[in-house]
C-alpha cells in the first residue's frame, strides 16, 4: 500500500507538471491581425504575472491624421471578466522611421487566463473603422 500512495503521488505531480507546461507553451504567441474592428478579441493565453503586447507596422483604412488603437487586457477566466487599464498604440503607424513597434505592458497579474481587446480605433469605437497589424506578438517572460 505505501508504494501505491507513492506511485499516485509521483504520477500525480507528473500530470500536474504536464499540465503547467502545456498552459505555459502558449503563453508566448505570435500573429497577425487583418481589418479588425472595435471590439476584437485576441486568442487566450495563460498568465502569471506579466504580459508584453506588441504591434509592429500597423494600417488603418482611416483618413490621414493622427493614427491610433486602444488595446485592452482582460482575464477571461473570472465572472464578470476583470478589466485592465487601455494602452494607446502609436509608434506602430509611423512606418518607415525604423522604430515601428508599439509595446503595452502590464504587471503585477494574478495567474489567470487572459486576452486583449481593440478597444478603439483613431479615437472612435464606430464599427467602421478597422486595423491591420503585421505582427502581433504576446510575451509573459519578464526575463526580455
Amino acid at each position: 500500500m505505501k508504494h501505491l500512495k507513492r506511485f499516485a503521488l509521483v504520477g500525480g505531480t507528473a500530470a500536474a507538471a504536464t499540465l503547467l507546461t502545456a498552459t505555459n507553451a502558449f503563453a508566448t504567441w505570435s500573429s497577425s491581425i487583418a481589418g479588425a474592428r472595435p471590439g476584437f478579441a485576441s486568442r487566450e493565453w495563460g498568465d502569471q504575472s506579466y504580459t508584453q503586447i506588441h504591434f509592429n507596422r500597423c494600417h488603418t483604412g482611416d483618413f490621414p491624421g493622427t493614427k491610433s488603437v486602444d488595446v485592452q487586457l482582460v482575464r477571461v477566466d473570472t465572472f464578470p471578466d476583470t478589466y485592465y487599464d487601455t494602452k494607446r498604440f502609436t509608434e506602430c503607424f509611423t512606418l518607415g522611421d525604423g522604430d515601428e513597434t508599439s509595446t503595452g505592458v502590464w504587471t503585477g497579474l494574478p495567474a489567470g487566463d487572459y486576452q486583449f481587446y481593440i478597444k478603439m480605433i483613431n479615437n472612435s469605437d464606430i464599427s467602421s473603422s478597422w486595423v491591420s497589424v503585421e505582427k502581433v506578438t504576446v510575451d509573459t517572460t519578464q526575463a526580455d
